[in-house]
């Protein structure tokens, strides 16, 4: 018997909510695991796939976590979600895995979803592989999350921190367009461009705003993120790394997005409509934009929230 795996593709931080607030989207990676005499995979380039693989990194940490050797497995992947873009693109492989953990250690008759607990245990295992939780919780629970790292257990210093996560649905009708540019920009990178100390106002200045978003999505009320998606703390920083950043940008707000914000690490963009209307004229009028770029065209993926997060159904 295999199972397939369905992880979403997440756009995270939302302006100033930095390694803490996250979107799921309605873009996913499907995994086919089946037990096996010996692993192999299919379904990615040659260079992913040797032991390396994010997604059996993954699911030998889960396993080691659970007290149990990790299974050989046959793995079947089919990646919708485009590498390095700042769309949650490791943090879906590496849910995926810990998923896979959980699902071969023990026959589950009957049970199509995810507990709770195993949910949690998704989450903690996949955010300390990620080493922030914000794309990692939007995978895992769906819709829109904020979350924080709570301190480690010092009694037990080999579980990975316990995930403090506060999840809302999101408005059906918003409308996120993702602006992806035609080159990967690396988190590693991207994190680089970083300041190590920031000023006291800016701290403030994206403290007030990330509470704000916080609040618009949970209120859902879209007129508050227009000015809430404001940062301070990383997009000014790494637009530098991301040619075309202020054109498309700039082009997004005359085109009638509410907000808009660098997805992740960058460099994809994300803007967001809320009206039909609207979202049909924003297609049209940023076109030209993304086209005509001296980097070579963008694309555009008109997408919506995802509300499920990780699944699974056997086979």
């Amino acid at each position: 018997m295999s199972v397939v795996i369905r992880v979403p593709a997440t756009t995270a931080n939302l302006g100033p909510g930095f390694d803490t607030l996250g979107v799921a989207l309605s873009l996913h990676n499907v995994f086919r695991v089946e037990p096996a005499l010996h692993t192999s995979i299919l379904g990615c380039e040659e260079k992913y796939r040797g032991s390396d693989n994010l997604f059996l990194r993954a699911m030998r940490y889960a396993s080691g976590l659970l007290g149990e050797p990790a299974p050989e497995v046959h793995l079947e992947i089919a990646a919708d979600i485009p590498l390095a873009r700042g769309l949650g693109s490791s943090a879906a492989m590496i849910a995926g895995g810990v998923a896979a953990a959980v699902l071969l250690q023990a026959e589950r008759p009957g049970r199509l979803a995810f507990d709770a607990g195993e949910r949690q245990f998704i989450l903690d295992a996949a955010a300390a592989m990620e080493g922030h939780p914000d794309n990692a919780a939007s995978a895992v629970f769906g819709g829109f999350c904020a979350s924080i790292a709570l301190s480690p257990d010092t009694k037990k210093p080999d579980e990975p921190p316990k995930i403090l996560c506060s999840r809302s649905d999101v408005v059906s009708g918003w409308v996120f367009h993702a602006l992806i540019p035609p080159f990967e920009l690396s988190t590693m990178e991207a994190r680089a461009a970083l300041p190590a100390v920031l000023p006291r106002a800016d701290a403030v200045f994206n403290l007030g705003r990330a509470a704000l978003v916080a609040l618009a999505f949970e209120k859902k009320d879209a007129g508050i993120l227009s000015a809430a998606c404001e940062d301070k703390i990383h997009q000014q920083y790494r637009k530098a790394l991301i040619p075309g950043y202020g054109e498309v940008t700039d082009a997004c707000r005359k085109a009638g997005a509410t907000a808009v914000w660098l997805s992740g690490a960058g460099p994809t963009i994300l803007a967001l409509t809320t009206e039909e209307p609207i979202s049909s004229f924003f297609a049209d009028a940023i076109a030209p934009v993304l086209g005509e770029r001296n980097e070579g065209p963008w694309k555009h993926l008109v997408l919506s929230a995802d509300s499920e997060g990780v699944g699974y159904i056997y086979e």
